[in-house]
């Protein structure tokens, strides 16, 4: 509740931010787990 009261007071709108936070982490983790021999 306090995080959307928030973001309506500084105009900030939560599906882009979700959006470009999921987006960031995708690219992020890509290759996470490919990249560790300890899962093969």
């Amino acid at each position: 509740w306090v995080l959307i009261c928030l973001a309506n007071q500084t105009g900030v709108d939560l599906a882009t931010a979700l959006q470009k936070n999921f987006e960031k982490k995708n690219i992020r983790d890509a290759t996470r787990h490919q990249d560790n021999e300890k899962l093969h």
